[in-house]
């Protein structure tokens, strides 16, 4: 018995195509046919371009980085020294008395200039 060929496995041997068509013509006509050096080099520019651009991102985060770290170091320098006058004024009001009355009428200012201020301990 003869096997019968249905219409899915049977393969069609002729095809029909224009005169004068030639395949790599055809192929030609749809893509343009680029070199290797060239796929490759706009590949080493992509990646170049990416990596110079993230390089320069981080340049610029680290020059924040840097700039935020001198702000707060100078506000930390400031708040020292600020910190080591209130302690020199509050030795020497503990040790002289007459800075301690002259700091008492510049705090409370209800005290006139020319009053004496008498401080109990």
């Amino acid at each position: 018995m003869k096997r019968a060929v249905n219409s899915y496995s049977a393969r069609t041997s002729a095809s029909v195509r224009p005169l004068g068509f030639d395949r790599a013509i055809g192929l030609r006509r749809r893509a343009p046919r680029f070199p290797n050096y060239g796929w490759l080099a706009m590949i080493i520019l992509t990646i170049s371009a990416l990596s110079y651009s993230a390089y320069s991102r981080a340049r610029e985060q680290e020059r924040e980085a840097r700039n935020s770290y001198n702000e707060t170091s100078a506000r930390v320098e400031n708040a020292k020294s600020v910190n080591q006058q209130i302690k020199d004024q509050t030795t020497r009001i503990r040790q002289n008395p007459e800075a301690a009355a002259k700091a008492a009428q510049n705090q409370s200012r209800m005290i006139r200039r020319n009053e004496v201020v008498v401080s109990l301990r």
